[in-house]
Parts: structure tokens; C-alpha cells; sequence
């Protein structure tokens, strides 16, 4: 057995390196400021705890990893998919001489922006956290391994303009193709729910289902019978990011479909998404995707401006 540290300073390394967009070491396949994904572990000098500021997923293909995750051991073998969510404390670990790995790396925000936006997945988060190490049946480790070789595919076809797009997809996809897995699994092993997740998933339930979605959280706090301030206070406990941005998130996928789906102009979108004017619509979409909708338009329809 190898020091398990050793593995996880790896990869902890390669999600500070997608969050300060630096540079990824040689042995992950690709990277693109916001998501990578890797296969080999080189020696790496390490501290015995690590902490996870992204999103891990790692499908142990061969061997056997154990491991504490926030303060509880999980021992993971062959088939298993261990799913490490932001905020994770890992330490002492040890993997046997044969472990081999199929690992994708997500930062927040991209995996926030990428999974599907329900009260259902919110439960997912919260089944994960609780039980980071799953069993895949067979089928399921031939779905997640066509992903990955399709991953690597895309990652490699760097003549393609495309390319960034058709890797979102294809995470977009893989995300869908195990929801049902999940689904059934959340239905077998179904945990307590909170006073704080009930009063979350309801937010999650009004802000989801709203058509347009109002911007400011007191307007939910309102429906919710409570203050913005604790509002806020939940939304950091249960999903460690604050209400306002994860409302951001929501109107921000609305304005993606608006603009790639429809032809109504960006005036009639602003409107419609109940901005004040297109003036400030235009700094909400600047500051939120650094550009202008109008190249948010064009990239989404992959072509140049």
C-alpha cells in the first residue's frame, strides 16, 4: 500500500489548478479552467489532509482505496464511484499497488451550471454527502467508461471550434444517464430531512417553478415566512453557497435558453425576464458570463461574432 495522502494531494492539486486556472500537470488528460479529467497518479509530496474545493468523482477500476471522509471511513473496490463534493475533508487513506482510476474534476461553479436544476438533485447533493462511496452495477461502469473515452475523445480533437461545447454536453449527459441510478438509489436509502432542508428544497421548489424569476431573496424569503437574512443562513448551511447565488444560477440558465432557443431579440428578453431595462440586463449578463448577450448569443450557437 501507498500513502493515500500522495493520491489526494494529486488530486486536490488539479482542483486548485481548475479554480486559479493554472496550468494541470502532465498526468491529467485535459483541463479547461473548470473541469479535468485524469487516469494515472504520479509521486507527489503531500500533506495527510487534504481538502476538496470542487467537485470529485473517481470510479475505482481496479484494487482498493480506504479512506476518511469528513471523519468517516469508506472503503472503496472495483466498481465503485466515490463522489467527494465541495467542503470534503480527506485523510488517512492508504490504496493497494494495483489501484487504477478513472477521475473527473469539476470547479463549483462549472458543476453548478452544468447539473440538472430540481429540488430532486438538491436531494442528490444531500444523499452524497452522506454517502460519498456507491456501488455501480456492471451496465452502469460500461456507461460511465464510454463517457470517459468519449471525454478523452473530445478533449483530444483540438482542431475542433466545438469542442468545449460537445464536452458540456457529453458531462450534461453523463449527469441524465445516472439520474435515474440515483433516483432509485435515494429511493432505497432515504435519510431524515432537517427543519433546514425542508425550508431550502421549498426554496428551491418556488425558485425553480417561477416563470420569470425574481432577483432579490427577500421576494422568496416572503413566500417562505421568513427573514432574507435566515434564508440566506440556510442556503449557505445545506448547499454552501448563499441565496443570491443561486438564484443567479437559475435566471442565468433562463437567459442561456432565451438566447440560444429563441429569436426574440435581446431588448424582448430582457423584458420578458423582467429586467428594469436592457442597459442593466446587459451588465447582469457581463458580470455574471463575461461577455455581452449578444456574444453569450453567438457562443451559444457556436459560431463567432
Amino acid at each position: 500500500m501507498c500513502s493515500f495522502a500522495t493520491v489526494y494531494k494529486f488530486f486536490i492539486d488539479i482542483i486548485m489548478e481548475i479554480r486559479n486556472e493554472y496550468k494541470v500537470r502532465k498526468p491529467v488528460l485535459f483541463e479547461n479552467g473548470a473541469i479535468a479529467i485524469a487516469e494515472k497518479i504520479d509521486d507527489f509530496d503531500s500533506q495527510s489532509i487534504v481538502h476538496i474545493d470542487g467537485v470529485m468523482i473517481v470510479l475505482c477500476c481496479q484494487g482498493k482505496v480506504s479512506v476518511d471522509i469528513n471523519g468517516q471511513t469508506y472503503t472503496a473496490q472495483t466498481n465503485d464511484l466515490v463522489i467527494c463534493l465541495p467542503e470534503v475533508i480527506i485523510e488517512n487513506g492508504k490504496i493497494s499497488d494495483d489501484f487504477k482510476f478513472k477521475a473527473i474534476f469539476m470547479s463549483v461553479d462549472y458543476a453548478f451550471n452544468m447539473l440538472p436544476t430540481s429540488v430532486r438533485n438538491w436531494d442528490f447533493k444531500m444523499f452524497f454527502e452522506q454517502n460519498p462511496n456507491i456501488h455501480l452495477t456492471e451496465s452502469e461502469v460500461s456507461i460511465f467508461n464510454r463517457y470517459f473515452e468519449l471525454l478523452k475523445d473530445k478533449f483530444a480533437d483540438t482542431a475542433n471550434p466545438y469542442r468545449e461545447y460537445v464536452i458540456n454536453a457529453l458531462v450534461e449527459a453523463l449527469t441524465y444517464d445516472f439520474h435515474n441510478s440515483f433516483d432509485n438509489l435515494l429511493r432505497s436509502k432515504p435519510h431524515p430531512i432537517s427543519s433546514s432542508e425542508n425550508i431550502f428544497n421549498k426554496f428551491i421548489e418556488i425558485l425553480s417553478t417561477a416563470y420569470p424569476k425574481r432577483r432579490n431573496v427577500a421576494f422568496y424569503a416572503d413566500k417562505l415566512n421568513i427573514t432574507p437574512k435566515y434564508l440566506s443562513v440556510i442556503c449557505k448551511k445545506v448547499s454552501r453557497l448563499n441565496a443570491s447565488k443561486i438564484i443567479d444560477g437559475y435566471v442565468a440558465k433562463d437567459i442561456e435558453r432565451l438566447l440560444k432557443n429563441s429569436r426574440k431579440s435581446v431588448k424582448e428578453i430582457s423584458v420578458e425576464l423582467e429586467f428594469p431595462n436592457t442597459s442593466f440586463f446587459g451588465r447582469y449578463v457581463k458580470k455574471y458570463f463575461g461577455c455581452t448577450p449578444n456574444e453569450l448569443r453567438h457562443k451559444l450557437n457556436g459560431y463567432e461574432k
